[in-house]
């Protein structure tokens, strides 16, 4: 997706896409301590959230959401060092998207 692209989305919009990226980081890293997958995609996912929360904030409408975009990745890196367990971080993005809309 290209960064035009990216903006022309709604900030719901943004985040929505982060959040199923968010799904699938967990999705990920549970089939690996599970064994369903002798590989772990976790860190390759949060690089792409990283990327999309920074294009996220550097869209120049979410100018003031930055501090709120930083406070997510905070908290996914929380749930990466086993901090905070899926239900947590999933209940934490879907209030902070119903919360924005």
């Amino acid at each position: 997706m290209t960064r035009e692209t990216w903006y022309s989305l709604t900030l719901k919009e943004q985040l929505s896409n982060i959040h199923g990226e968010v799904t699938r980081l967990i999705r990920a890293r549970n089939n690996y301590l599970s064994g369903k997958s002798s590989q772990d995609y976790s860190e390759s996912y949060l690089k792409k959230i990283h990327d999309l929360i920074e294009i996220t904030c550097e869209d120049p409408k979410n100018k003031r959401r930055q501090p709120e975009l930083a406070a997510e990745e905070n908290e996914l890196r929380a749930w990466m060092n086993q901090e905070v367990d899926d239900e947590y971080i999933l209940r934490y993005w879907e209030q902070y998207t119903k919360a924005i809309s």
